[in-house]
């Protein structure tokens, strides 16, 4: 068996993740990993969906593997036929977890999140928003990293994934990467998987600010901070599960803590224009707002 820290829970595991930070002490398990048998009765009660949440049992299935999850304590896999054991791995950390996270009443937020002695801010935004390079500028000005696609919230408190960042091929070469010794994990988006060279913590942090990254139309760079219910509406539209929950996000137990969260945590909201290359102002921006955070 394998023994880790990830998003501040110890994890048992049967199968070996050399991302994740080893965890070596005797502290109680909260989550089991354990394979168990392809199953194609499931296949056939899902009829074509790909996602089945509850509060007690969870599932999902696509190409490469299927997962389930069982009150937020153990989570089983099965690879396919045509699975590949390293796509395996990401589905389980990304998609297991935030099944798991959500059974555990925690929010499992698509972003990245970054810390320095104040305390942690998560940068979000769809592809192409910039959030890949706005994370590299803060993590060369002091801030360390907690979690680069994923981290979990529980109302002002974020708890760090593992000490590995998604780059994109030009961004890891940018940064002295040698691509041949990075891990290739995304075909259509050309990005690697590159093991983080700052200091690494497993605590969770005081949320002290979200950022959203936006394209938008338009020539200039705009940026606001969000008030009352936009807070809850943009911590709703930015869960790692959005897509395959859909309404659901609003049901109670997810939308009150997206409530609390929205409480306690400040949001601001930037936009890039479409084709434009305006890094230097939207890092301008993003830094103003942090600065805002610590006073």
């Amino acid at each position: 068996m394998y023994y880790y820290r990830l998003y501040g829970m110890k994890i048992e595991s049967d199968l070996e993740f050399p991302q994740l930070v080893v965890c070596e002490d005797a502290l109680p398990v909260d989550v089991w990993i354990e394979k168990t048998d392809y199953s194609k009765e499931m296949d056939n009660e899902l009829e074509g969906r790909l996602f089945d949440f509850g509060r007690e049992y969870s599932r999902l299935i696509n190409r490469t593997c299927q997962l389930q999850v069982f009150q937020g304590k153990k989570l089983t896999y099965a690879l396919t036929g045509e699975g590949w054991p390293q796509y395996l791995q990401t589905y389980i950390l990304g998609w297991g977890f935030s099944m798991v996270a959500l059974q555990r009443d925690l929010l499992p937020m698509h972003c990245s999140a970054l810390a320095d002695d104040d305390g942690a801010i998560l940068i979000a935004g769809e592809s192409g928003s910039g959030k890949s390079t706005i994370t590299t500028h803060f993590l060369s000005n002091g801030y360390r990293l907690l979690a680069d696609d994923m981290a979990l919230v529980d109302g002002e408190k974020v708890y760090p994934a593992f000490p590995y960042q998604k780059l994109c091929r030009n961004v890891a070469l940018d940064e002295g990467y040698k691509l041949e010794e990075l891990i290739y994990i995304d075909e259509d988006k050309d990005k690697f998987l590159a093991p983080y060279r700052g200091e690494f913590k497993t605590c969770g942090e005081r949320i002290k600010g979200f950022i959203l990254l936006r394209v938008i139309n338009g020539e200039e760079v705009v940026d606001t901070e969000v008030q009352g219910l936009g807070r809850f509406h943009i911590f709703a539209s930015n869960l790692f599960v959005r897509h395959l929950i859909g309404k659901d996000k609003y049901e109670p137990h997810i939308g009150q803590k997206c409530l609390e969260m929205a409480s306690k945590v400040p949001v601001y909201v930037i936009g890039r224009p479409d084709g434009l290359d305006t890094t230097e102002e939207v890092v301008k921006k993003a830094t103003k707002w942090v600065e805002s955070m610590n006073t």
